[in-house]
C-alpha cells in the first residue's frame, strides 16, 4: 500500500512539473513570436512609394527602420546558445 502511494505521489509531482514547463514555453512563445507584431513589421516595410524617381527611393530608404532588424535574431541565438 505504501508503495502505491509513493508511485502515485511521484506521478503527481511529475505531472505538475511537466505542466509548469509547458506553461512556461507557451508564455515565451506568445511573447516572442506574436503573429500580429510580425505582420505589422512586414506591413511597415512593404509600404513604399511606387515611383522610380531617385528622391522617392531615397525617401523610402530613409523611412525604413533597419536598426531593429536583428533584435529577434539575438533572442534566437541566446535560446540556442550560439
Amino acid at each position: 500500500m505504501a508503495g502505491r502511494r509513493g508511485i502515485i505521489s511521484l506521478l503527481a509531482i511529475l505531472a505538475l512539473v511537466l505542466g509548469g514547463v509547458a506553461y512556461l514555453f507557451t508564455l515565451t512563445a506568445k511573447d516572442t513570436f506574436s503573429p500580429t507584431k510580425f505582420q505589422n513589421e512586414i506591413t511597415s516595410v512593404e509600404q513604399v512609394s511606387e515611383s522610380d524617381e531617385i528622391d522617392e527611393i531615397e525617401k523610402d530608404l530613409d523611412q525604413t527602420d533597419i536598426e531593429s532588424i536583428d533584435t529577434e535574431l539575438s533572442t534566437i541565438e541566446a535560446e540556442f546558445n550560439f
